[in-house]
């Protein structure tokens, strides 16, 4: 949670613009307090967890923030239950992504 508290007040490794959805903001918030300046990782149901989401769900999101360029690539890995993911070099805020149906 403290790297949480630090990206709210700092917005890094995760710039968003407020003109994204709720979902997708709280989703790269919580990728940001289980990331460094380059990656992240952190287990599926933790992330579903702390994102309020079901893992399709979570899965759509994660899909949209690499549309948004705000995650470079993202991966499940299913025999460890963990999700990871690689940053961008700089996250440039993005605008005109929607968000899609059931979020």
């Amino acid at each position: 949670m403290l790297h949480s508290a630090q990206w709210a007040l700092h917005p890094a490794p995760l710039a968003v613009s407020p003109a994204l959805p709720s979902a997708l903001r709280l989703t790269a918030l919580a990728l940001a307090a289980h990331s460094t300046a380059e990656a992240g990782g952190a287990e599926l149901e933790a992330l579903t967890r702390q994102c309020g989401q079901p893992p399709q769900q979570l899965e759509d999101l994660l899909d949209q923030l690499v549309r948004a360029r705000l995650v470079t690539t993202w991966h499940h890995h299913h025999d460890s239950d963990e999700v990871r993911w690689e940053l961008p070099a700089h996250s440039p805020p993005s605008e005109g992504v929607t968000q899609e149906a059931g979020g």
